[in-house]
């Protein structure tokens, strides 16, 4: 493979996404200043839409796992250098949400063993491996309660870090709405460093009372109907496009990508006529409650209170979770009776917006593949934010590692990225 070690940059940090998905973390430290070297990632569709986004040489299919020695990995790839390990180690069997209802209720032993809750350790040993002046592990919230052997997750990660390569390391919980994204999600963030400061986080840039809500992310976007399966369509907009829409557009063309939504029957589009704005599944009568909940009538009601759920046009969204590739009962567009738009759920660009993805981002694959892709991603924005909190002082370590100006020659992009399809 052609080595890129001449096209890295000098003075500009250089980051290896691991576990890179569709690519949120990618875009959110590229939008910071950082320079993407390489994403890694298992699944082969992810990649397609990473390479896409970013260039099919920073981009690498591969398990993580079988990865025996990453300096020469990345030697493989071009990226001999790297200064900042992120990622998201694979969250479903911390989650809640991700094990599901039944099962939680359940009490399914396995939800405490699920293999992919040790995909940490792999993060781990790169980070051991490559030494890099920074690392940033995203996860849900509940990792922090995980335990292994009688001790905290997340402490063991903290404790490994230290004692073995010399890490400061520590973890907060961010709300993405406090900066900038419409979406009240919350994530674990682990930071650590080599360079013995204390850990910098970010400033929250929005209030309450000031967070984006999802008529602001989501009223420009055309209005289409159920079964819209059109990938590609020309965007014009439905009103003056306010400022999270303009962020949205920046470096766009008059296209639009992965507008489409899915199929629902009558019954469905009968419910979310009768729903309100926040409305739930429960509130509904009795006759548009036709969910079984296996076995347990009594628990009907509590298993499946949510599994409708209407958005509010001035808040922001609810989170948005990769069972969208499922379903997107949970986020049922927020029309109106009197108003133009049809009853349905929210299209997969909709999602994409309230995950703070501009729409020069393009997801590849089958339209519910896109869904997965959106709701498993880093809101970029929250990543940004991570990343330019951390960039003084990764730049400083950069300099004194390498001898170079801290600062020089770094050009922070658009939030619009390059496609590399383009």
């Amino acid at each position: 493979m052609i080595s890129r070690e001449s096209s890295l940059p000098i003075s500009q940090p250089v980051v290896l996404d691991m576990f890179c998905g569709a690519g949120g973390m990618s875009l959110g430290f590229q939008m910071a200043g950082y320079f993407v070297g390489l994403g890694v990632d298992r699944d082969s569709l992810v990649c397609r839409t990473h390479a896409h986004n970013f260039g099919s040489e920073r981009t690498a299919c591969a398990d993580i796992k079988s990865i025996s020695d990453p300096k020469a990995f990345l030697e493989e790839h071009g990226a001999e250098r790297v200064d900042v390990i992120v990622g998201g180690p694979p969250c479903q069997g911390f989650s809640r949400v991700g094990r599901g209802k039944l099962r939680q209720v359940n009490n399914d032993p396995n939800y405490v063993h699920d293999p992919r809750n040790q995909l940490y350790r792999e993060f781990i040993r790169f980070v051991v491996s490559l030494k890099p002046v920074y690392f940033v592990i995203e996860n849900v919230p509940d990792m922090q309660y995980y335990q292994s052997d009688g001790e905290r997750l997340i402490d063991t990660i903290k404790n490994e870090l230290e004692s073995r390569s010399g890490y400061l390391v520590d973890s907060r919980v961010l709300r993405a709405a406090d900066f900038g994204v419409p979406q009240l999600r919350q994530r674990l963030f682990i930071i650590g460093n080599r360079s013995g400061k204390p850990i910098k986080w970010p400033t929250p840039t929005h209030q309450p009372e000031e967070y984006i809500s999802v008529w602001k992310a989501i009223s420009d976007l055309p209005i289409v109907g159920i079964k819209h399966r059109n990938d590609e369509i020309p965007y014009v907009p439905r009103n003056e496009l306010n400022e999270y829409q303009r962020q949205m557009r920046a470096g766009c063309d008059g296209v639009l990508y992965n507008h489409q939504t899915r199929w629902h029957n009558a019954a469905d589009l009968e419910a979310f006529c009768l729903l309100q704005e926040g409305g739930r599944y429960i509130s509904l009568p009795d006759e548009f409650r036709r969910y079984d909940s296996k076995g347990h009538p009594e628990k009907r009601n509590e298993w499946f209170k949510d599994r409708y759920r209407k958005l509010i046009r001035t808040e922001p969204s609810w989170t948005i979770e990769a069972h969208i590739g499922k379903d997107t009962y949970r986020h049922i567009y927020p029309n109106r009776n009197d108003g133009p738009e049809p009853p349905r759920t929210i299209s997969v660009r909709e999602a994409a917006r309230l995950q703070s993805f501009p729409d020069r981002f393009r997801f590849l694959g089958a339209f519910t593949q896109q869904f997965h892709q959106v709701g498993n991603a880093v809101p970029p924005l929250l990543a940004k934010a991570v990343a330019e909190a951390i960039l003084p002082d990764v730049e400083t370590a950069m300099a004194a590692k390498r001898g170079i100006v801290p600062g020089r020659d770094l050009k922070k992009p658009d939030l619009a990225v390059a496609s590399a399809g383009d």
